[in-house]
């Protein structure tokens, strides 16, 4: 009987007791700067994409163009606002010049359009440029 008591507290309470986490939320807050054929323009860098909106699964062309450090890659990390998609990740590779380029070719979403929010940073944080990405059907 002792058991049963304590094989049926494990199944009901064994998450919420042994494996539950304190929450820890980070408020994410709007860069001041969206992605788009204008460059962003940030106290080390000049930021901008090849078009005004990325399109879901066709490469838009992103390029950094930094003043300071210069370190061998920078990488996009980028999540969804409206719609978790999960963590989306680029790597910008040096070209040249203290300028860095890739392709953003993010997923299909159920929405026309949709919000991408992230950072484009250096594998060292020297370079942190927070950064908002529209996608659009």
């Amino acid at each position: 009987m002792g058991l049963g008591i304590i094989v049926a507290f494990g199944y009901f309470f064994a998450d919420q007791t042994f494996f539950d986490e304190p929450a820890t939320v980070t408020p994410t807050l709007a860069p001041t700067c969206t992605l788009s054929s204008t460059p962003c323009l940030f106290n080390n860098a000049k930021v901008s994409m090849a078009s005004n909106t990325a399109a879901p699964l066709i490469p838009t062309e992103v390029s950094v163009e930094v003043t300071g450090s210069t370190p061998n890659y920078l990488m996009i990390e980028l999540q969804g606002v409206e719609m978790n998609m999960g963590t989306y990740k680029i790597k910008l590779s040096s070209v040249g010049d203290n300028l860095y380029q890739g392709e953003l070719m993010l997923p299909i979403c159920m929405e026309d359009e949709m919000t991408w929010r992230g950072a484009i940073k250096s594998s060292d944080d020297s370079i942190s440029l927070p950064i908002d990405v529209r996608m659009a059907r």
